[in-house]
Parts: C-alpha cells; sequence; structure tokens
C-alpha cells in the first residue's frame, strides 16, 4: 500500500508544511481508495501502485487547486480511474475466445455448474467478458462491482448523473448475462 513517504516530493516541489499534511491526509484517508480503484482496472498489484503514486503526484500538483476541491474522494477516485484506464489502454489486448474455449472445455468434460464457476477459467472468462463491454458500460460496471461504490459515488467519479449510471449498470449485466448464457448452453442447445 502507498504512504506520503513514498510519494516523490522532487520535480522543484516546495511544499509548505500544511500543504505536505494535506497530501498526508489524502495518502492517509483515501489511499487504500485509490489503490482499490486503480486495481479493480489494471488487475494488478504493481501497476495499480504506479497509478495509486501517479494520482496522488497529480493531487500534489493540483496543490493551487486544493480550495476549489469539493469532495476529495471523489477527485481521487476519478483521477486513479483515468489514470488506470490510460494504462490498461497501452496494455495489449486479451482474446476472448480462448476463456470460452476453455470453459466449454470444461462443461464438456462434465463439470458441474459450481466446478465450472468456481474455475479459473471462468473468473478469467467474466473478466474477459467485463473487459469487452463497451467502456461506459465497462466503467460503471467494474466501480460497482469490484469496488462495491453506490450509483451516486460512481457519478461523481465518472462526471454523469446518477440515473445514466444506473442505466448503464442495468445494460451491461444484461449484455453480461446473455454472453454467459450463450457461451455456457450446451452444444446440442443451439
Amino acid at each position: 500500500m502507498i504512504d506520503a513517504g513514498q510519494v516523490i516530493w522532487s520535480e522543484s516541489v516546495a511544499t509548505t508544511e500544511g500543504g505536505r499534511d494535506e497530501l498526508e491526509d489524502a495518502v492517509r484517508e483515501e489511499g487504500r481508495l485509490v489503490y482499490r480503484v486503480a486495481y479493480s482496472v489494471l488487475r494488478n498489484h504493481h501497476d495499480a501502485e504506479d497509478v495509486a503514486q501517479e494520482t496522488f503526484l497529480r493531487f500534489l500538483r493540483q496543490r493551487k487547486h486544493w480550495p476549489e476541491i469539493r469532495d476529495r474522494r471523489a477527485w481521487l477516485a476519478r483521477v486513479a480511474w483515468r489514470a488506470a484506464v490510460d494504462r490498461k489502454r497501452a496494455s495489449a489486448a486479451i482474446a476472448l475466445e480462448d476463456a470460452a474455449e476453455a470453459v466449454s472445455k470444461l462443461r464438456a468434460e462434465g463439470a458441474g455448474l459450481d466446478e465450472i464457476a468456481a474455475s479459473r477459467e471462468m473468473i478469467s472468462l467474466v473478466e474477459r467478458l467485463v473487459a469487452s463491454l463497451p467502456g461506459d458500460l465497462r466503467e460503471a460496471l467494474i466501480l460497482s462491482t469490484t469496488e462495491e461504490l453506490t450509483s451516486a459515488e460512481i457519478a461523481q467519479v465518472l462526471g454523469i448523473p446518477e440515473g445514466s449510471v444506473r442505466n448503464r449498470l442495468m445494460r451491461g449485466r444484461e449484455i453480461l448475462r446473455q454472453e454467459l448464457a450463450a457461451i455456457l448452453e450446451p452444444k446440442h442447445a443451439r
């Protein structure tokens, strides 16, 4: 987990004691949230730590505007989300077909639904299906399920109305349900 001592103090940042205190407070109070938001997107501990550090560096760079930030928690979550999404875009795409094939193979081998649901392949398949959703649906769904944020909190993070969040969640879940049903139904029923 990130702490204030890990945040780089260089780049000609001669912060005041009050600024340093504000940064330390932010890291102490919101560091866990920032890390979780980044991890929910990246699914990699080291990348999530890098994004968390980048988020607090951005916060430090914006110190002149700190009085204008009404909700520090939402601001930090939004910055972490955007930084993580930017980093993820840079990474390679994952083949959905490979995961679907592995789950189909388990089913063909006679694995029960509980066994399939608990398998690494199924978890990977669900993660890949979520990753294949349109960006607006994926973002809302990840923040809701992984981070357990409320619709109001998600609306703040994404900067959209709460009604739009609920709509995106409903549409994303329905697409996932349909995709999983199509993959998991027996071949002879198709």
